[in-house]
């Protein structure tokens, strides 16, 4: 299936940036979907992190970045009652799918180009940054759309000594493979006024053969009204 997946991103002619989100939802239909389910699958240990900073934090509005096929409003509904879900995905296909599968609030829509004109307590994002074609301004734009809390996954490893971020386009999957440089990540928090109490970097051990992808990156912000 994956295979089939390949071949229709490289015989779709995908050139740039402003053309990959556009092939990605166009092209697929109920193999995405599958695509989605599998990305989820293999990041399990993130996602138990996740549920358990949702119950701390208790917010009342939340909003996903890149909600793909819905995984949390799907199967774990119950993590969101009494909250408003908001899922937004460059997806339209996906968003198409959520909406018949689920009646919290979906959103077809870049990210990174459009701004939704509303504020959440919670903003969160799973194995995205991995694959955004500008991860400064999905920093930024994750900073400005949260009233209080961000939490951030990066699937693809762990990389506190990287001086900047390292981003791939492979032009046969017609995808942005990017390592997220923890001190890149680290000076456009500071640099957007966040205290260094105000976010955090974790990682989390997933397997052991020795690559990159062994570990996995979570991005932990809590803003203080205070300061």
């Amino acid at each position: 299936m994956f295979e089939k997946i390949k071949n229709k991103i490289k015989n779709s002619g995908i050139i740039g940036k402003e053309k990959y989100g556009k092939i990605w939802q166009e092209k697929f239909g109920d193999e995405q979907v599958q695509w989605y389910e599998k990305m989820h699958n293999s990041c399990l240990k993130m996602h138990d992190d996740f549920k358990k900073f949702l119950i701390e934090k208790s917010p009342t509005t939340v909003l996903e970045v890149g909600c793909g096929a819905g995984y949390y409003p799907r199967n774990l509904k119950e993590l969101f009652t009494n909250m408003e879900y908001t899922g937004t995905d460059i997806s339209e296909t996906a968003i198409k799918f959520c909406k018949s599968k689920s009646a919290f609030n979906f959103i077809c829509t870049d990210f990174l180009k459009n701004n939704l004109n509303k504020k959440f307590d919670l903003v969160f994002s799973h194995a995205l940054i991995d694959h955004v074609y500008d991860i400064d301004l999905f920093i930024e734009k994750i900073i400005e759309t949260s009233n209080r809390f961000a939490y951030i996954t990066a699937y693809r490893g762990y990389f506190p000594e990287l001086e900047r971020h390292v981003m791939r386009r492979n032009n046969l999957e017609g995808s942005y493979y990017n390592d997220t440089s923890i001190k890149q990540l680290s000076k456009k928090l500071t640099d957007m006024g966040l205290q260094e109490q105000e976010y955090s970097f974790d990682s989390i051990k997933v397997a052991d053969e020795g690559r990159d992808d062994d570990w996995q990156t979570i991005i932990k912000i809590e803003k203080d009204n205070n300061l």
